[in-house]
């Protein structure tokens, strides 16, 4: 699951990660519910009650995918601890794209075709939990070009796991 602040690049470095495992991809904001999205339109931060709903449904996605046996790549901001743990389930790993809040800033106001405007940037930062070194997390530097940002992920996640280096069908069993 790619985690990270709006902005942060989750959607593509997500498409691209999933694309380099041969696996499916779930985009985790198509989970909100159309109260979220208008809430977020009209600039208001979603609090923890909002956010059940749509953790539920990547929860169940989640399951599903594991149900499958299948490797799926999704993205989910997961700015709290508790969020993290509720989807970190048995086969999952969170990778979590880091990104100056100036750079995310930037990257909002170039986005113009999305719910999430630049001015409920502060809402995210201020719920954001930092990531302790128990949760286990990849952690990569979403501040550089998307094939660096890549590479350092790919590299990362063949050493953790060895396996990704087999083709789909040889990990599937």
């Amino acid at each position: 699951v790619i985690i990270g602040i709006s902005g942060s690049g989750k959607t593509t470095i997500g498409r691209l990660f999933a694309n380099f495992l041969d696996g499916d991809f779930l985009e985790g904001d198509r989970r909100h519910p159309k109260k979220n999205i208008i809430k977020m339109i009209s600039q208001q931060p979603l609090q923890d009650e909002d956010r059940q709903q749509w953790l539920g449904e990547i929860e169940d996605d989640i399951r599903s995918a594991i149900d499958r046996n299948r490797e799926t790549v999704m993205t989910c901001s997961a700015l709290k601890q508790s969020y993290r743990q509720q989807i970190s389930l048995d086969r999952v790993q969170l990778v979590w794209i880091e990104v100056p809040a100036q750079v995310l800033t930037q990257r909002l106001k170039d986005r113009p075709h999305h719910f999430m405007p630049p001015s409920m940037l502060d809402s995210q930062l201020k719920a954001f939990e930092s990531i302790a070194p128990a949760e286990n997390i990849i952690t990569v530097n979403g501040d550089r070009p998307i094939d660096d940002v890549m590479q350092e992920l790919m590299a990362k996640a063949l050493q953790r796991f060895p396996h990704l280096k087999k083709p789909w069908w040889g990990r599937c069993t």
